[in-house]
């Protein structure tokens, strides 16, 4: 036994220092950061000089300066790594769409010319990362879903596989070989293509580092945990979240609005997710359910749905959209998403009841809690309650629950009731009509800081 854990203690040792020693040993080739005084993307000692750098702006991203490249404007500096067996690439990058355009973020890539190209990270039109490099065997590419904010992007060629991570952690892999092409005409490029303005970056570059080895798994989750602790250190007090409900998608027109307040969500940077509280769909038809996946899909941040009373065709709502309750944690918040049908004068199921009980034994008792249902839960405005209310809200009377959002009611309800926020949102629907008569469609906007939240209407749709 003892003999055991001073092996397991040597191990643990010896990975750490190896993870050390490498990011000491094998600095960066080239490196180019934000510099504050003064303003301007620069690079570091024996790195070559930036051309066109100036053109950009040094502006604040969730509290991180950044350099924002003008668009339609290049930055380039001298090509490296021609003929190298071996390569990693790193940049720290804010992205606030990942949808529309190709959008490069630090390449040696002509933008899909049958020459030139060498090493590119890229955001495809797909919304996804993209790593790239082309060798005397071949070009390989990987890729793997991205979300807008602030993120540590690397790919790593060790001459037998490129690897693309994310964050600190590997998010692909595939085998390659051979030396990194030889193309001296093609510089490296900052927020465009090489040799041309295409693919321009909708976001901000704070860091980028080049090495010619390959840094261990290791190494770079060592980077990405401390990259993880300064973001997090440097974000706003509180965070916001979008919640919307009864889009009752019937047909591709019916699509439009939820469109609208897509983009009006992915347009807003505070945003962390959103809450899509059910009745998804008119009447739960496959062909809905799909057109209404492929709508919120287009998101570029995180988003939960629960299952409307509209949406209960069995298998279908789970099929699309997965789980039918689900918990999220963030920053320090817990949010409970459960399924309230089916419907109005039908208490929730003792399923629901014990999955909550379950969740709440795992709960801080100061922990804020959300609580997320279809159907409303207001103590005193009785428009569309659901039956058992009541007993819902007692399972709480240990924990801090400090808010419970609701759909089904289509109109702007809200009440505070004992310290807890109640609310019903008008509906994002061209299909249906709100129920207390206003012409507004839209989304909420929520607030939360400390252990307190607030929101507001967004209009999309039908603002008088």
């Amino acid at each position: 036994m003892y003999r055991a854990g001073y092996a397991a203690l040597l191990l643990t040792l010896s990975l750490q220092f190896t993870v050390i020693a490498q990011t000491a040993s094998q600095s960066p080739v080239a490196h180019w950061k934000v510099e504050a005084e003064p303003e301007r993307f620069a690079p570091g000692p024996g790195t070559q000089p930036l051309t066109g750098a100036e053109e950009g702006t040094v502006e604040p991203r969730e509290n991180r300066p950044a350099w924002c490249p003008a668009k339609g404007k290049q930055c380039n500096t001298p090509p490296i790594g021609d003929g190298w067996s071996a390569l990693t690439v790193m940049a720290d990058v804010f992205v606030e769409n990942v949808r529309g355009n190709y959008q490069a973020i630090v390449c040696r890539d002509r933008w899909g010319g049958p020459t030139g190209d060498v090493f590119g990270l890229v955001i495809s039109p797909d919304g996804t990362w993209t790593a790239r490099v082309k060798t005397d065997k071949g070009q390989c590419a990987l890729t793997t879903p991205a979300t807008a904010g602030w993120h540590l992007v690397a790919l790593t060629y060790d001459g037998t596989h490129l690897r693309l991570f994310l964050d600190g952690h590997k998010a692909a892999e595939h085998a390659h070989s051979g030396t990194l092409a030889p193309e001296p005409g093609t510089p490296i490029a900052f927020g465009t293509y090489s040799g041309s303005a295409n693919g321009s970056l909708v976001g901000a570059l704070r860091e980028v580092r080049i090495w010619s080895v390959p840094l261990s798994p290791q190494t770079i989750a060592e980077l990405g945990k401390t990259w993880a602790e300064e973001v997090e250190a440097t974000r706003p007090n509180g965070f916001w979240f979008a919640q919307a409900s009864d889009t009752h998608v019937t047909d591709t027109k019916s699509v439009e609005i939820v469109n609208d307040g897509v983009d009006s969500i992915n347009a807003d940077t505070r945003v962390d997710f959103s809450l899509w509280l059910g009745d998804l769909t008119r009447a739960a038809d496959p062909d809905e359910m799909v057109l209404a996946r492929l709508a919120l899909k287009r998101l570029t941040k995180p988003h939960y749905t629960v299952r409307g009373n509209h949406d209960l065709r069995s298998g279908v709502y789970d099929g699309e959209f997965g789980p039918l309750r689900r918990r999220l944690e963030h920053r320090g918040w817990v949010f409970l998403l459960i399924d309230s049908n089916p419907g109005d004068k039908t208490p929730i199921s003792q399923t629901e009841h014990t999955w909550i009980r379950d969740q709440l034994k795992t709960i801080n008792a100061n922990t804020p809690i959300v609580l997320c249902t279809h159907h409303p839960l207001m103590p005193h405005t009785k428009s569309y309650l659901i039956a058992g209310a009541g007993d819902i809200l007692a399972l709480f009377k240990d924990h801090r629950l400090k808010a419970c959002l609701s759909g089904h009611y289509h109109g702007n309800q809200e009440e505070t009731a004992e310290g807890i926020l109640f609310t019903t949102t008008a509906c994002l629907s061209t299909t249906r009509g709100n129920f207390d008569g206003t012409k507004p469609k839209g989304y909420r906007l929520f607030h939360c800081e400390d252990d307190q939240i607030a929101g507001e209407f967004v209009p999309v749709q039908g603002q008088d």
